[in-house]
């Protein structure tokens, strides 16, 4: 497979998983707080999961899967090269939680993003895309 598809496919599929994370993070936050495990947590964590936000936080999840099996397929990339790549998730989660919610970002997350995304770039630059011996 062409390396542009599989970037294409594992772009939509962090998108994806980004965009869940950030649904199930609205969903919950029109629960009632879930308390300490017990014996009624389990029928309040049902609850949640079967609210739209969550439900489709879970739906995005299953589906950004199905793209990343694309990704780690034999014709697509290696599974150490292609998994950091999924570090733009936390990127893309810090971003859209910042404008969406309104979360404060602290210079020190903000440079932790800065040393993640010059690791990607090491990765993307000098890592092996196959899963060839060198």
């Amino acid at each position: 497979m062409r390396p542009w598809i599989v970037a294409l496919f594992l772009l939509i599929a962090i998108s994806l998983g980004a965009f869940g994370q950030v649904s199930l993070k609205h969903g919950m936050s029109k629960q009632q707080a879930l308390g300490r495990p017990g014996l009624g947590f389990v029928p309040k964590i049902v609850r949640a999961v079967f609210t739209p936000y969550v439900f489709l936080g879970f739906v995005l999840y299953a589906v950004s899967s199905m793209f990343w099996l694309v990704v780690i397929s034999p014709s697509g990339w290696a599974l150490s090269y292609a998994y950091p790549m999924v570090a733009l998730s936390y990127v893309a989660v810090v971003l859209l939680s910042r404008v969406l919610f309104k979360e404060a970002v602290t210079p020190l997350q903000w440079l932790g993003i800065l040393l993640m995304c010059s690791g990607l770039a090491l990765v993307a630059r000098f890592g092996a895309s196959t899963g060839a011996v060198r």
